[in-house]
């Protein structure tokens, strides 16, 4: 089985890569979707983001559930929250992960989509990386459509990341995702045919 992992910094294109992935038939574990899962619906989770936090998350009669506005509000604005968040939920991802894992071992190429894959060593765990790239003008413009971002915000999100020239010092294959989403998935295809081919 290949790993190929897909990162970047943030509105730099990796959702856009994972799902041309997944049109090629390669499974992809969603790391961001992972999170809002354990964040939506692990009551352990909520019940120790409620000690940690109280103003984060909000009960009726029904089920306390979390706002992640106020949340990433709070972890983005000091790194030592940050890693308390990171300490509850990545022992929860890791696991999630080494299950996805053992469920695909049959497949040829399968991909881990993780924001933070240098970050967190995890690229060690992978036979290829996927590292997408775009100009700041475009990153911005994407990122800031987003629902509840900001410029402060945004700024802080990427400045938690590795900058695009410390991740291309470890040979990654680099997409540049700002000529559209044709030109970005041939891109992914000669990659793809690279990695078959190398492997043979």
């Amino acid at each position: 089985m290949i790993i190929i992992g897909i990162t970047g910094s943030i509105g730099t294109g990796k959702t856009t890569v994972s799902k041309m992935l997944k049109i090629l038939k390669i499974p992809i574990f969603d790391s961001d979707k992972k999170v809002r899962e354990i964040l939506d619906e692990n009551q352990i989770v909520i019940e120790k983001i409620l000690q940690i936090w109280p103003d984060t998350v909000s009960s009726n009669l029904i089920q306390k559930k979390i706002d992640k506005v106020i949340l990433s509000n709070k972890i983005f604005n000091n790194k030592k929250e940050r890693k308390k968040l990171e300490d509850i939920i990545h022992p929860l991802i890791e696991k999630e992960r080494k299950t996805f894992l053992q469920n695909f071992e049959n497949f040829n190429i399968v991909g881990l989509d993780v924001p933070l894959l240098y970050e967190t060593g995890k690229d060690k765990e992978c036979d290829y990386i996927f590292l997408m790239n775009t100009s700041k003008k475009i990153q911005k413009e994407r990122v800031l459509k987003r629902p509840n971002m900001t410029e402060k915000k945004f700024e802080l999100i990427n400045n938690a990341q590795w900058s695009f020239e410390r991740k291309k010092k470890e040979k990654p294959f680099i997409i540049n995702t700002s000529f559209g989403k044709i030109i970005t998935f041939f891109i992914v295809l000669f990659y793809l045919l690279k990695i078959k081919f190398s492997f043979k």
